[in-house]
């Protein structure tokens, strides 16, 4: 009878391991990531706010729900319906980890905020420009093609000796002159086929810049009533960015003294964005800014208004 006892235990253990009930042994729990960008994504996340096991297969779930299968590429609004869920899935804590980061970013220097803005302006610039010459050189023949190679070529030398002397001028007359050379060497049925891939261009960001302002607008939960008091505010503002610019042209302003108040300018609309959002939605917005901020450091910046299909 004692060997019995003792020997029943034992079998109820066994059971309960093999079903996997609650089982501390069973390390199957795991939500899977389908793609190695969701997988970096997650660690950074999971290191940065020091995640718990559950709340790190929060963040998983929340991962393979809006990113499996390619959606993380292919749905422009991926970060905000990831800002939204997390908001409402992750606890206060980390929640407070998330907004004293992004106050810590606020309030870091302003030379080195300048120079990540300047930064990302050039790398938006450079991505373009990159999508320009493609477009131009798969319309190009053997032979265009190689006189195209002489052009950039001139072009890469010229601006090396350029930026030597750091000359603004010289800077903007050399892309002038590539821009005509470019111009000389395609045919007038080229130059049509580049204004057709061009506007095929501007018309896919701007399906894209739609679909994430949808997505925002849904994260958000924004009624009617917000985003016709949010537009009026955006229409003031630049109203009073549009009066700031012409004084800096007539001389009536200097550039410094319009900088000073165009740091007013941001204020009020910010301060007006607060009276009108909840501190809900002004909660989500700040962990889809943290989200973004995370994602372009391991990424690069997502789609043409940072939050759109990757890299």
């Amino acid at each position: 009878m004692k060997r019995k006892l003792l020997f029943t235990p034992l079998i109820m253990t066994l059971a309960i391991f093999i079903a996997g009930c609650e089982n501390p042994f069973n390390n199957n729990d795991e939500v899977q990531l389908d793609a190695e960008e969701l997988e970096l994504f997650s660690s950074d996340l999971e290191t940065d706010l020091g995640l718990s096991g559950t709340s790190a297969n929060i963040l998983r779930s929340a991962l393979s729900r809006h990113g499996n299968g390619g959606r993380w590429n292919d749905d422009p609004g991926f970060l905000w319906k990831l800002a939204a869920e997390l908001h409402e899935k992750l606890s206060d804590e980390e929640k407070a980890k998330i907004f004293a980061r992004m106050q810590r970013m606020k309030e870091h220097d302003k030379n080195g905020k300048d120079g990540r803005r300047n930064e990302a302006r050039g790398h938006d610039k450079d991505k373009d420009d990159a999508g320009a010459f493609r477009a131009i050189l798969s319309l190009l023949t053997d032979e265009q093609k190689s006189t195209f190679d002489e052009i950039m070529t001139d072009f890469r030398t010229q601006m090396a000796a350029i930026h030597e002397s750091a000359a603004g001028e010289a800077i903007k007359s050399l892309h002038e002159s590539l821009k005509k050379a470019i111009d000389n060497l395609l045919t007038d049925e080229q130059k049509a086929e580049l204004e057709q891939i061009k506007e095929e261009r501007e018309a896919k960001k701007k399906e894209f810049a739609e679909a994430v302002k949808a997505a925002k607008i849904e994260a958000l939960g924004l009624t009617d009533e917000q985003l016709a008091a949010l537009e009026e505010a955006r229409a003031d503002t630049k109203t009073a960015i549009e009066a700031l610019k012409a004084k800096v042209d007539s001389g009536e302003m200097t550039r410094k003294e319009a900088g000073e108040a165009m740091k007013e300018i941001w204020k009020a609309q910010k301060e007006k964005s607060a009276e009108i959002l909840t501190k809900a939605q002004i909660e989500v917005m700040k962990i889809h800014s943290y989200l973004q901020m995370r994602w372009h450091h391991r990424h690069g910046p997502r789609g043409g208004d940072g939050d759109g299909r990757g890299g």
